[in-house]
């Protein structure tokens, strides 16, 4: 049993998926008939690929602040393979967030542009909105970039300063209010704008006051449920014929290369290559992903030790045992 009840949820506005295009349509059948058949394609779906693992906030919830990484942005002759191969095999959907900050790559305008060149439908980003300067925001405006997603806790200095350590209110609501109107003003509904919280217990009960904030700027406002983003041993050794859809859905590509089955391996304990001298294709199709494929269609997840201890996977087992998860619909 593979469908995940997605941890983001929509308060107010349109959906992303609510797209008619027949490509986008065809992307996003994909997406949820490949996990529910036990299925993949030859290529993933989508891509997730390490603008840079380095971030200029501390907040509060996020693995970044705790963990140690080889810190790096990535360079020209990684992204080169990696965009090239995306061409080759008529990728649908690309996103520049793993770990860290892509505003802070700054060639990352030229990246999406170059996606869009090589015919990704989707191309997107998660974004503290910091460096959205108005001169970066045209520059990604202008290169074709289709949706943005922006992380904002609350509604109030001290609630937003409080987890983004390192920001600052005024500042950011500044940049996202002049990236709408620098959007209104260049193209009129690209790209999509969506705005979004976790779930801090600072605004259990706010949705409502939050999407009123956000709304006249935004086009979806939403929550994220919060987890604990850390290797819990608390989350270890919990069975469940859950099975977890990413591996039939999306690979990541790190900032330096390494080709991961899984965007939650932050470690990257499960490193099928690098794209230095492995193809994403072959990653892909490789022996060890369809060992992985099996073990989580077998319903043994917990014998791979990153999955074991993923806060994704153990907040979806958690909502299935409360009768909040998919079964229960």
């Amino acid at each position: 049993m593979t469908k995940a009840d997605t941890n983001l949820h929509t308060i107010a506005g349109t959906s992303v998926v609510d797209r008619d295009d027949l490509r986008y349509r065809e992307y996003r059948k994909k997406w949820n008939e490949w996990p529910e058949n036990y299925c993949a394609g030859p290529f993933p779906l989508h891509l997730d690929i390490e603008a840079t693992n380095l971030c200029n906030l501390k907040c509060t919830f996020c693995e970044n602040t705790y963990n140690k990484y080889r810190y790096g942005m990535m360079s020209r002759d990684v992204w080169e393979v990696i965009v090239k191969e995306a061409a080759e095999n008529k990728l649908y959907s690309l996103k520049f967030t793993l770990r860290g900050e892509p505003l802070l790559h700054k060639d990352l305008p030229r990246m999406v542009r170059e996606a869009k060149d090589a015919g990704v439908l989707d191309v997107y980003f998660n974004t503290n909105a910091v460096r959205l300067t108005p001169d970066v925001s045209r520059r990604l405006i202008e290169a074709g970039l289709d949706r943005i997603s922006i992380s904002f806790e609350g509604i109030e200095k001290g609630v937003y300063e409080k987890y983004r350590i390192g920001a600052h209110f005024e500042t950011v609501v500044n940049n996202i209010r002049q990236f709408r109107k620098i959007r209104d003003d260049i193209s009129g509904k690209k790209p999509f704008i969506r705005i979004q919280t976790v779930m801090v217990p600072e605004m259990i009960g706010r949705e409502q006051e939050y999407a009123d904030f956000w709304l006249a700027i935004a086009d979806e406002v939403a929550y994220l449920d919060m987890r604990d983003e850390e290797e819990n041993p608390d989350h270890t050794g919990r069975v469940s014929d859950w099975a977890c859809p990413q591996i039939w859905q999306r690979m990541a590509v790190t900032q330096d290369g390494n080709i991961l089955p899984c965007v939650q391996d932050i470690f990257e304990k499960m490193s099928l290559g690098n794209v230095r001298t492995t193809s994403i294709r072959e990653a892909w199709n490789s022996v060890q992903e369809q060992r992985y494929r099996l073990i989580h269609k077998q319903g043994r997840a917990h014998e791979i030790p990153s999955c074991d201890r993923c806060p994704f996977r153990e907040n979806e087992i958690s909502k299935l045992r409360e009768g909040k998860g998919p079964k229960a619909r």
